[in-house]
């Protein structure tokens, strides 16, 4: 019952934190900066700061949307370059140090084949985005695919919170709280699937 309480009183102070950041003065550059840092750095999830001013300002849906969405983007384009540029100096010596080119060189021919895909379907499932980011960069998957894939993934996750909340409130924050897990999971499942067919891994 004591990691219970304790989980459910961690869960309030957040809360209360997207709250009084919604409510202040800067609540569109706090919504940038979260959205902006969460693909690299940040474990803070933009999406919740988004809901909480959403809910005092619903009508302002689009407009949060794409603040959110575009800050993301930013992000995202940062991380990709920052982490190749570090595996370039870092990574590189560490991977001929220890013989693993040719793994490599295979990750980065799956990844690259199916960059688009895994950046749009992904977005949509408890993976944390800055984990491809990560690798996308890393393995020097292609960059347009790659920005194409990010842009719609990550836009279509802003813009279906602004709009839900705007349409439905607080009440869709509680059913999303309820079925978040076997929601993220069937999303998990068509995207696993995807991948075992596109590289041929199914047994039949």
């Amino acid at each position: 019952m004591h990691i219970l309480e304790h989980i459910t009183t961690m869960r309030e102070r957040s809360w209360a934190w997207f709250d009084a950041r919604a409510h202040g003065t800067h609540a569109q550059a706090w919504l940038a900066i979260t959205a902006f840092l969460e693909p690299t750095v940040s474990p803070i999830v933009p999406e919740a700061l988004l809901a909480a001013i959403l809910l005092s300002k619903s009508d302002r849906w689009v407009r949060y949307a794409v603040i959110a969405s575009a800050a993301s983007l930013a992000g995202g384009v940062f991380g990709y370059f920052i982490f190749g540029f570090l595996y370039d100096i870092f990574g590189t010596p560490i991977v001929g140090l220890y013989g693993l080119q040719e793994q490599m060189a295979q990750a980065q021919v799956l990844l690259a084949g199916s960059i688009f895909a895994i950046m749009l379907f992904a977005t949509f499932t408890p993976v944390p985005d800055k984990a491809l980011v990560i690798a996308a960069g890393v393995l020097g998957a292609p960059f347009i695919p790659f920005l194409f894939g990010y842009l719609a993934g990550r836009t279509a996750r802003f813009f279906l919170v602004a709009y839900l909340v705007h349409r439905f409130g607080a009440t869709i924050l509680a059913v999303i709280n309820r079925y978040f897990f076997y929601l993220a999971l069937l999303v998990v499942l068509v995207f696993v699937y995807y991948i075992s067919a596109h590289f041929g891994l199914l047994p039949w």
